[in-house]
């Protein structure tokens, strides 16, 4: 059996990009998906000052609302400054319902803080960021990877 893979990759470009509180216009957030016929599985990263939600999430109009379906995230975070890289890794597996309203529902929200990432004031250490969440819908054996880059160029 093929599976079917899907990898969209958006990204928040450019190297003045920084996240601050003054000094970022808007916080770079991503969206991916794989589509094969009516199901749809998502990934998402949506980074904020001092947190990122890292989620993923399926939906088919063919099935009820209340059904469920084995997903596993998988997200990855990596932060390089002077040739060293931090990394962080997370995967967690369940059954998730279909008809999520506002986008994937299943994954983590994280804060700076608690993976040993952030400034005194809990915003993001300075270095080049790359979030990386990675979607598998087990029954259909479809991935949504979704990868977000930026850089966070203010010093703490």
């Amino acid at each position: 059996m093929l599976r079917s893979r899907l990898v969209l990759s958006a990204t928040a470009v450019g190297a003045s990009l920084a996240i601050a509180p003054a000094a970022a216009v808007a916080d770079p957030n991503m969206f991916a998906s794989a589509k094969r016929g009516p199901l749809l599985v998502s990934s998402s990263a949506l980074v904020a000052n001092r947190n990122v939600e890292m989620m993923g999430g399926w939906n088919n109009d063919r099935v009820a609302c209340n059904a469920t379906r084995r997903l596993t995230v998988r997200i990855l975070i990596d932060r390089v400054r002077g040739g060293n890289t931090d990394r962080v890794r997370r995967q967690k597996t369940g059954r998730v319902t279909n008809c999520a309203e506002g986008g994937p529902n299943f994954g983590f929200i994280l804060r700076a803080a608690d993976v040993g990432l952030a400034c005194p004031d809990g915003s993001w250490r300075p270095g080049r960021y790359d979030f990386v969440t990675n979607t598998l819908h087990h029954g259909s054996g479809m991935r949504a990877i979704g990868s977000l880059f930026f850089l966070v160029s203010d010093p703490c």
